[in-house]
């Protein structure tokens, strides 16, 4: 699984985007980005070009504010298909 996050965030990366975090958490992938508002389409268009869209499910994006941090972060999470 670790490839696949490292996969993850060199896409995110090589497509402009500051990534903030990568992780998974009990089958959850986390992937936190220091962009505010970024199209939902193009983070999937992303997203899929490392994970088949098959294996994703309920991917969701969202926003967060961190304590102590300034700005937004944009989270996109999904569980993969085992």
């Amino acid at each position: 699984m670790s490839d696949q996050l490292d996969a993850l965030r060199e896409a995110f990366e090589a497509d402009g985007y500051d990534v903030a975090d990568v992780s998974d958490n009990r089958g959850q992938v986390r992937v936190a980005l220091l962009e505010e508002r970024p199209e939902a389409d193009a983070l999937r268009e992303v997203l899929y070009g490392v994970v088949d869209e098959e294996d994703v499910l309920g991917p969701n994006i969202t926003t967060e504010t961190t304590d102590g941090a300034d700005g937004v972060r944009t989270v996109l999470t999904f569980r993969r298909r085992d």
